[in-house]
């Protein structure tokens, strides 16, 4: 069996140079880097290639959550397992979201932390049930928020839809009925649709919930 090429990104050293040394007394794995912080971790990814990243949510210069992101655009093969505490389940969904392939709590059995790289090079996600439930929740309810925004922004036409993007770019009625080729009273007529479908008081606050929800950009 090969050896998992293993990059530590932590900035406490003494914790950094503790899990160093264990993972080297492990036949299969192979410790290539250690990184203080989220530059770092990027800098030893692009120079080494590992297979696995061990990732502190919590650094300084760059934190964990970005350094995952802009590691998994530049080299998506590479593996990352968050380190993170107990209550920090907003940070571990937002790296999952970025990427990251499972977590595990700092303050973990080494043989939890050994599982979890083993699992992360195999393509599987290692996710320790103190905290996971809580994200699997924050997830579902973030699915149902979005079908339910979906199921509102269905209502509007098409049409409804390119003039609420343009409402979102700042654009006045009479501006929208030129780049459309429409009358302004016809662009008006819109505009009272859409507010009345997505229940919003005024076309400003149809704008900023549009974009929220990610119906524009």
């Amino acid at each position: 069996m090969d050896e998992i090429k293993l990059v530590i990104a932590e900035d406490e050293p003494v914790a950094r140079q503790a899990m160093a040394r264990l993972f080297d007394l492990e036949t299969d794995i192979e410790v290539v880097g250690e990184a203080e912080n989220g530059e770092a971790a990027i800098d030893l990814a692009r120079r080494t290639l590992p297979d696995v990243i061990l990732m502190d949510i919590r650094m300084p210069k760059l934190d964990g959550i970005k350094a995952t992101q802009l590691i998994k655009q530049e080299t998506p093969n590479i593996a990352i397992v968050i380190l993170t505490i107990y209550d920090d389940d907003t940070n571990v969904f937002q790296a999952i979201k970025a990427g990251a392939i499972g977590y595990i709590l700092k303050d973990s059995p080494i043989d939890n932390a050994l599982q979890a790289v083993r699992a992360a090079y195999r393509g599987e996600g290692i996710m320790h049930p103190a905290v996971a439930g809580r994200v699997m929740r924050e997830f579902a309810r973030l699915h149902n928020e979005r079908s339910t925004d979906l199921e509102m922004f269905a209502d509007l036409t098409d049409r409804e839809r390119e003039i609420l993007k343009l409402i979102a770019q700042g654009k006045r009625n009479c501006q929208i009925a030129e780049s459309l080729f429409i009358s302004e009273k016809t662009v008006k007529n819109h505009v009272s649709n859409i507010l009345f479908k997505l229940q919003a008081n005024d076309r400003t606050e149809a704008a900023l919930y549009a974009t929220k929800h990610g119906l524009v950009e």
